[in-house]
């Protein structure tokens, strides 16, 4: 069975996120991931033949999905397959994890081992069958994340967002690309059915208004763009 949860984003700057994180400390607790809740995570995003993840989100639909491969501090000790699928502001998340050995089979096109029934998997083989996924884009960042189990809540700080024309930095050596010339800061606030009031209190107060904030759709323009210098660079 799926299991939504609400998702809202925002962009503040860094002297905004300072002064919420200092309010988030008094009451929320730092992810237990990372070195106090602070770590970097790096996915490799697909996308099928007509570019349906990228056109589905500019043109705003309201029901879409994307396939990625996520990891951790450029490590390959906890690599995991995902799909994201999302009906207005609510999310939904699955995964299941992979060996090195298994990204690197899907990287060179192998399908045949994500045939695990009623799993992430599953739902990435046949998309696949369908419309041909491939590799499309790859989005890098720093995570500082503070959770609390009411609510089941999750406000993060997502930093120093990148991307590189280099999709597979596990296997080779890549050159990242910033997104944000200036300090911006994502942020992102996660919960099932509610947000505690005084978690609501900790939120107001600070200028920020919801954006349809997109790093997929980001890093892959900023792809783009590093793609047409190198062309007219080369010429």
């Amino acid at each position: 069975m799926k299991s939504y949860r609400h998702e809202l984003k925002y962009i503040i700057n860094s002297g905004w996120q300072r002064i919420l994180r200092q309010r988030l400390k008094a009451a929320m607790k730092p992810d237990c991931h990372g070195d106090n809740g602070v770590y970097r995570i790096t996915s490799l995003y697909f996308d099928d033949v007509f570019r349906s993840a990228y056109n589905d989100k500019a043109l705003g639909l309201d029901v879409r999905k994307k396939y990625r491969i996520r990891y951790y501090g450029l490590s390959p000790d906890f690599i995991r397959l995902e799909v994201k699928e999302k009906k207005g502001d609510m999310v939904c998340k699955r995964s299941v994890p992979l060996s090195f050995e298994q990204y690197r089979g899907i990287l060179r096109g192998e399908r045949e081992l994500l045939q695990q029934p009623n799993t992430a998997a599953e739902e990435f083989y046949a998309s696949d069958r369908l419309v041909k996924l491939s590799p499309a884009v790859l989005v890098d960042y720093v995570r500082e994340a503070y959770v609390c189990p009411a609510g089941n809540v999750r406000i993060t700080f997502d930093m120093q967002l990148k991307t590189s024309p280099q999709l597979d930095p596990l296997g080779e050596k890549a050159v990242f690309y910033s997104l944000f010339d200036n300090d911006a800061v994502i942020l992102e606030v996660k919960y099932d059915r509610f947000i505690p009031a005084y978690i609501q209190a900790l939120l107001s107060g600070i200028p920020m208004t919801r954006e349809s904030v997109s790093k997929f759709v980001l890093c892959s323009d900023k792809a783009l763009e590093v793609a047409k210098c190198n062309f007219w660079q080369a010429i």
